[in-house]
């Protein structure tokens, strides 16, 4: 028996300004076996000269945000960041949190996959 995966669109690409923060669309996997929450960072032609951070938090309720896995892109002009976090079956809520690094800004966006099915 194959499994059942399904993709979600939890931050759509958009332009973040620098040392400004955005949150990802909060992640019900109530009903699901867990997934993999995957986070896009792009700098601009010039680099910031701190790094952005992505922290994702997992909970037992809606809202309820507890830092589970915390990671940062880099400092070099034009490149991209690909940033992957395992929830486990236990996960019941997810949320991301991104925050620019200083002095310039970049692109960010953030996607799932979904186990729904064993």
């Amino acid at each position: 028996m194959a499994s059942t995966h399904t993709s979600k669109t939890l931050l759509t690409s958009q332009a973040l300004a620098a040392a400004a923060s955005v949150n990802a669309t909060e992640w019900n996997l109530t009903t699901a076996y867990g997934g993999l929450a995957a986070v896009k960072l792009t700098n601009g032609g010039t680099a910031p000269t701190t790094v952005p951070i992505v922290k994702f938090y997992v909970g037992e309720s809606t809202g309820t945000k507890r830092l589970y896995y915390q990671a940062s892109g880099d400092l070099v002009n034009s490149s991209v960041n690909d940033i992957v976090c395992e929830l486990p079956q236990g996960t019941m809520f997810a949320n991301i949190t991104i925050t620019w690094g200083a002095t310039t800004g970049g692109t960010v966006e953030a996607y799932g996959q979904e186990l729904t099915t064993i």
